[in-house]
């Protein structure tokens, strides 16, 4: 197993604290940006249905009615902004799982597992970048792009969302279990 000591003291909690504080604000400012942009697109169907839909036909279809309604480009910026709302989030989770586990004793199993769900929020953030560059690869000819352009872009949507899953996951059992210690 890969030994992740140098997450003990790095970042500072400090910086640490301040990068947790710059994801939340990014979060606060690119998301209302970011919903605006997919609302005017009038994408037709629920972002997860869209991300798992494993299929460039259904995809297809979907575009087609933005095209229709001129609201491809609104949807193009959205997910290019939506890169800002990855940066930010991937540090949430980093600096949250930090901060939870080192609250943990350091030969805890809980800190140890924490400075993997830290590195894991970074990874889902890279999933859902990656799932972003099939996108906007599907936007280049919307009508007529290949098939596994979409299958793989659903592909990455389901690690960013089963990763995501565990790191929340994780961060509200630790959480949990490290208050209930030091109470």
């Amino acid at each position: 197993m890969v030994s992740l000591e140098k997450l003990e003291n790095w970042p500072s909690p400090k910086n640490t604290r301040i990068m947790l504080i710059t994801g939340i604000i990014l979060v606060i400012i690119i998301l209302p940006i970011m919903s605006y942009f997919f609302t005017i697109s009038k994408f037709p169907v629920s972002f997860v249905e869209s991300q798992l839909s494993f299929s460039g036909e259904v995809l297809k279809q979907h575009y087609a009615v933005m095209l229709a309604g001129n609201g491809l480009a609104a949807y193009r910026t959205a997910q290019i902004l939506d890169y800002v709302y990855m940066l930010s989030y991937g540090t949430i989770y980093f600096c949250l799982a930090l901060m939870i586990a080192r609250r943990f004793d350091t030969t805890s199993r809980w800190r140890q597992s924490g400075h993997y769900i830290a590195i894991a929020g970074i990874l889902a953030a890279c999933f859902d970048a990656i799932e972003n560059v099939f996108i906007l690869a599907t936007l280049t000819d919307p009508l007529d792009f290949p098939n596994s352009w979409a299958i793989a872009h659903s592909c990455f949507a389901l690690a960013k969302f089963i990763d995501m899953f565990i790191v929340i996951g994780w961060l509200i059992v630790a959480f949990v279990q490290c208050t209930r210690c030091s109470a």
